[in-house]
This record gives structure tokens, C-alpha cells and sequence, in this order.
């Protein structure tokens, strides 16, 4: 049966797998290039730079938008029923890659599929496999890439940089199955649409930290408000771990969600199901306090639809009821301030302004009261200075909700470092605290 190295990029069979044509020396490989839609056979008894060289002309520096294939695709390119896969990890930093490794996990059902670790300095994959290679391989790998992929050691593109530790000379791999897959992929699309593939990617139902921490926040938002306050307003609610606290302690709620995926288990969890509305703009929240760039990314809870389903029309967003004193919107933090149209007691934003998104929208949130919840470097390099520039918010408590942490994730497979949880209260200036 055929081994098959399935990469986005010709060069990463050089960069990432050059270990595997040494263990298979006397098999052909099918060499499938994500990028070109093509692949290439590597035949038997070859040497490995004989083999690499057969891979040049598919290198191509440019193309770096191209559309990345679906499963279906893969599938056709595998060559039947391969006796191995191996492919990028689905928590690749580098966000093309770990899109194409989880395409790869996804083309042939009961598919074996073995990951090289790759590139991530936020998720620590725990390996399977470390294959040391022999000062021989090593320059193998750095001769191919000087001759045939040299534009790379300059590319502007952050995700093709050819750097030096992105040449590693002990090649790591790991096996997961695909529940797996999707909850690695999941970590590293935190701030995008795919962070909704896997039921709580982030583990905020399984992890005695985030159980910590969303039982701190509860305690917190009890000691600001009291249930017959009037109702608050959860933005960026996710699943609904901190929601299903609040309102088992007797709150009147308004989750609102963007993510669809992420909408419809809120829903189903606080007992109806999903809310429909006509749409919403904008983007609600990445949750968690996990080390994130593109993905740190990892461990940060999140990701919405930007731009999800259109317009809000006249500024109603239709909600559901889900439960007792629980109603399900998809409002971004956008919608909410342009339409006014939730006035509460106060407004939680826990964990949800990872977005860069405009903090001067606070001031036309129809309340007069807001608990944001943030890791330390977002509240110093963002929240804390516009605070210091505005005048319509004053700072009535701050408090460190959970402290740093590592943690392992996907039932050990992975571990990070979760940044924490601080709190601030803001109340309009001239309002009691």
C-alpha cells in the first residue's frame, strides 16, 4: 500500500519530513502538494536528495493565497487507501498549514494519519516520535532549501519565512485521531470561523482552571449585581459555561453569540434551540487567556463569524428565548452599540476584546456599568491606555480573577500557557459604583 506526504508547500518534504524518506528508503512515496493541486512519486531506492530533487520544480515562493483544497479533493489525490499519511499538524502556527493538515485528517474516513509537530510557539505538542538526523540529512535539507527555495530565507509572507528553527534537525511526529484533529485545529483558528469545529475546543467543561476562573467571574459579576438589578448582558457568550452559572444563580440574561456554531450549542445548553436572527456584522470575542499570535490562537476561547450573515435589519436582531431568564442574539459588540436596543444592568465582556475592536463603541452600550475580564499585555497595551484618553469611564475596581497557568489540552496530546484572567469594573463618570 502507498505512504503518502501530503504538504501545502513542495519545500516542507525537505523542511519537516525528510526522516520519513530515510524509514522508507526501499517504498515509493506519493508526495501530494496542497499548493500546485498535484503530486509526484518519489520511487524506491532513490537517496533522499535524489528524491527531494524530484520535488523542485513544484516549488513555487509565490501563491500564497491561493484556495486551499477540500477533503474531497485530498481524497482524490491520496491514491486509494494509503498504508500511511503523514501530513502538518493541525495546530500548525502557521494558519495554511494547519487548515491543510486538518483537510488531510478529514479526506478518508478511519484515515491513519501521523503529524509532524511543526511550527508553534504557543501550543507545545507533546511528540510520538523524535527522529535525530545525521549531519548528512541536515545538509541535505539546508542544500535543497539554498538551491531550490532560497527567495524564502527573505519572504515578506510570515507564514513562508524560512527560518532557522522552521529547519529542524530532530524531526518530531504524533498520531491523533480526528476528534483530535478538530480539537487542535479549533485551538489554532481562535480568532476565526473554524474555532467553532469542535464541541468546547477550549475545555471550558473539562479544565479545573477554567472552572476556577468562570466560577471567580461569577462571584465577581454577584458582588456588582444583584439578579433584581435589571438584566445583563453577556457578549461574546460562547457555549454558555459562564452563562449557565449566572443564570442558576437567578440572573436575567441576553447571551448574544455571532458564531453560529457556537450560537446553537449556547442555545441547546441553556434549553432551546438555536436563535435565528437576520444577521450580524462584526466580530464578539475570543475567549480564554491562552497564549495566542495567530493562534494563541490557542487556548484563547473564541472566534466569530466577521461578517457572518449580512446586515441586521432595522436594527432588530431576532433572539430566542433558551430557558429561564436566558435569551439567545446573535449581537456582535458592533451591533449592540450602534442599535441601543438592550438596555441593562450591566454589560459583561469576559475574555471577548481580542479583536481590536473600537473600545470608544463602550460609550453607546446602554448601560451605565461594564466588567471586562482580559489577560494582563491586553489590558496594558490596549484597554489601559484608551482609558487614560477617555473621560466617559472611570475605573471602579480592578482585581486578577485567575492567575497564569500551564495547562495540558486534547486529553494530553498538547500543553500551553494560559495568561490569566484580570478584572476591571467601569462605571460612568457622575454614577455611583
Amino acid at each position: 500500500m502507498t505512504v503518502v506526504i501530503a504538504v501545502l508547500h513542495a519545500e516542507d518534504v525537505a523542511l519537516e519530513f525528510v526522516s520519513v524518506l530515510r524509514r522508507h528508503a526501499d517504498r515509493d512515496i506519493r508526495v501530494v502538494v496542497g499548493q500546485s493541486a498535484s503530486w509526484v512519486t518519489l520511487p524506491a531506492g532513490l537517496s533522499p536528495g535524489e528524491r527531494l530533487e524530484l520535488l523542485a520544480p513544484l516549488v513555487e515562493p509565490g501563491g500564497n493565497t491561493a484556495p486551499l483544497p477540500v477533503p474531497e479533493e485530498v481524497a482524490g489525490r491520496l491514491g486509494g487507501s494509503p498504508a500511511e499519511v503523514w501530513t502538518h499538524s493541525p495546530a500548525d502556527h502557521r494558519i495554511r498549514r494547519a487548515r491543510f493538515g486538518w483537510t488531510v485528517s478529514r479526506a478518508v474516513p478511519g484515515l491513519t494519519v501521523t503529524y509532524s509537530v511543526g511550527d508553534n510557539p504557543f501550543l507545545q505538542t507533546v511528540p510520538g516520535e523524535a527522529v535525530a538526523l545525521t549531519g548528512a540529512e541536515a545538509d541535505i535539507k539546508i542544500d535543497f532549501i539554498n538551491r531550490h527555495a532560497g527567495e524564502l530565507l527573505r519572504s515578506r509572507v510570515a507564514d513562508r519565512l524560512v527560518t532557522t528553527d522552521r529547519v529542524p534537525v530532530v524531526e518530531r511526529f504524533f498520531a491523533a485521531d480526528a476528534t483530535q484533529a478538530n480539537r487542535l485545529y479549533a485551538l489554532i483558528s481562535s480568532l476565526g470561523d473554524d474555532a467553532a469545529v469542535a464541541d468546547d475546543p477550549w475545555e471550558f467543561g473539562r479544565s479545573a482552571y477554567e472552572a476556577a476562573r468562570l466560577d471567580a467571574t461569577a462571584a465577581w459579576v454577584a458582588r456588582w449585581c444583584a439578579p433584581d438589578d435589571g438584566p445583563i448582558v453577556e457578549v461574546g457568550a460562547c457555549e454558555g459555561e459562564l452563562t449557565r452559572r449566572l443564570a442558576g444563580n437567578g440572573y436575567t440574561l441576553q447571551a448574544t453569540e455571532p458564531n453560529a456554531g457556537f450560537r446553537a450549542r449556547l442555545a441547546e445548553r441553556l434549553g432551546a434551540g438555536p436563535g435565528s436572527g437576520p444577521g450580524t456584522a462584526g466580530r464578539a470575542g475570543v475567549r480564554g487567556g491562552a497564549d495566542h499570535g495567530a493562534a494563541e490562537r490557542a487556548g484563547v476561547r473564541g472566534g466569530v463569524d466577521p461578517g457572518a450573515a449580512g446586515p441586521v435589519g432595522a436594527g432588530v436582531v431576532t433572539a430566542e428565548r433558551s430557558g429561564p431568564g436566558v435569551e439567545v442574539s446573535p449581537d456582535s459588540l458592533e451591533d449592540l452599540a450602534a442599535h441601543r436596543s438592550r438596555p441593562a444592568a450591566a454589560y459583561l465582556l469576559i475574555e471577548m476584546l481580542y479583536y481590536d475592536q473600537d473600545l470608544a463603541l463602550l460609550d453607546a452600550l446602554p448601560t451605565d456599568r461594564i466588567l471586562i475580564a482580559l489577560e494582563t499585555g491586553q489590558l496594558n497595551d490596549r484597554v489601559w491606555p484608551w482609558l487614560r484618553r477617555q473621560s466617559t469611564w472611570r475605573v471602579a475596581e480592578r482585581l486578577e480573577l485567575a492567575p497564569p497557568t500551564l495547562e495540558s489540552v486534547c486529553d494530553g496530546l498538547a500543553y500551553l500557557r494560559k495568561r490569566g484572567s484580570r478584572g476591571l469594573v467601569l462605571t460612568r463618570s457622575g454614577e455611583a459604583g
